[in-house]
């Protein structure tokens, strides 16, 4: 049996992996039975794909197969269950510690937005939190920047959630 020693950014993208599943699993207290059961989904995908970052070689994207899978599973949940206020993308939050890609803010909705203005305003606060995101000093800088943008989102989710009626 091999040994195998995590990278400091896999390390990294495992504790903002761990941080989206508690913050899934405190909205659980507050949700529908619907979005809560949706809640519970993410954050064991989300536990599975902080495991896989631990234990599992990565591919050469830098990211483990099993993360891979796991990531996109949750962002299935995320799409099908709105309610939760996981975004659809939610992946690039975890994957971003490895891969250093842009974060994107998705558009939920497409082009079509009764509250634009309400929307804009918060997608240019996103738009912030991904910089800040992306610049992170530190770890533990990226970690709280997540929870505020997870609140974000979930603020976007409701907004949407009012445009639909």
């Amino acid at each position: 049996m091999t040994v195998f020693e995590p990278t400091e950014q896999a390390r990294a993208a495992a504790a903002r992996s761990a941080v989206l599943a508690g913050i899934a699993r405190r909205r659980t207290l507050f949700a529908s039975a619907w979005n809560g059961r949706a809640l519970h989904v993410l954050a064991d995908l989300l536990d599975t794909a902080a495991l896989s970052f631990y234990e599992d070689t990565p591919a050469a994207d830098g990211i483990p197969t099993d993360a891979t899978l796991a990531l996109a599973a949750a962002e299935v949940v995320a799409i099908e269950t709105p309610g939760t206020g996981f975004p659809v993308g939610l992946a690039q939050y975890v994957t971003h510690a490895v891969t250093r890609l842009p974060l994107v803010v998705p558009n939920p909705d497409g082009d079509r937005s009764d509250r634009a203005a309400d929307d804009a305003r918060l997608v240019a606060a996103l738009e912030t939190l991904h910089g800040h995101l992306a610049a992170a000093a530190t770890e533990d800088v990226a970690l709280a920047l997540l929870e505020a943008v997870l609140a974000l989102h979930d603020r976007r989710a409701d907004l949407l959630q009012l445009t639909r009626g």
